[in-house]
């Protein structure tokens, strides 16, 4: 595992963002795989609702910029996660209209159906876009959008299009955190002892000495 991870909690990520970063890197054969069903579950309606994928995608930014894991296979899952996530949700909205809002969790939260409505008649088509960055409308827009009929073509642009900018802006808090960190010190390595055991000032550069008339040569250092 990586040695020196930050304490994601101590850079405003809660307790569940860094257990979920830890399991990411233990896994990280897996990586790609875990963070792109992440990313299609937040967008799927019902499932979004219930599963909290924003906290592992964010803190996969982090895990990128510590060099455990590369930013474009990253970046790639989560942008097709999200994808394919908010394309079944479409579907299902387009293929089961109104019952969709009839089962839990949704059925809980009717006031989420009502917020995703008035969403999608007031922006039209660019509610698909916008959504995609609005917390929980997220996960029922694209459902009223199939519900509402939407043209398919239409939908996919604006679907593709917000997933490739939302990946990456996703990714950035986690990215800075990390980056932050680092640079404040509080992540630097000690520096390597040089031979001899002298620790850090050893480390320095040392230039010899102009010689002076009538003494011994000598190294300066």
């Amino acid at each position: 595992m990586l040695t020196g991870l930050p304490d994601f909690a101590a850079l405003d990520f809660t307790a569940y963002g860094t257990a979920l970063a830890g399991f990411i890197e233990t896994h990280a054969d897996w990586a790609e795989i875990i963070i792109f069903l992440m990313a299609f579950a937040e967008g799927l309606t019902l499932v979004g609702l219930l599963i909290p994928g924003v906290v592992m995608l964010t803190a996969s930014g982090a895990l990128v910029a510590a060099g455990v894991l590369d930013f474009w296979s990253v970046y790639l899952a989560i942008a097709g996660g999200a994808i394919l996530g908010d394309a079944t949700s479409y579907w299902l909205g387009r293929r089961y209209g109104e019952r969709m809002f009839r089962l839990w969790p949704l059925s809980r939260h009717p006031e989420l159906r009502g917020r995703g409505e008035a969403f999608f008649l007031r922006h039209g088509s660019k509610s698909v876009f916008l959504a995609r960055f609005i917390g929980p409308l997220r996960a029922v827009v694209p459902t009223t959008a199939g519900m509402m009929a939407m043209p398919h073509r239409k939908f996919q642009a604006f679907n593709v299009l917000s997933a490739v900018i939302w990946a990456p802006l996703l990714m950035s808090p986690g990215h800075l955190a990390w980056t932050g960190y680092d640079r404040s010190g509080v992540g630097d390595r000690p520096a390597p002892a040089a031979e001899g055991g002298m620790g850090q000032g050893a480390a320095k550069s040392c230039a010899p000495a102009p010689p002076v008339e009538g003494s011994p040569a000598g190294t300066g250092c």
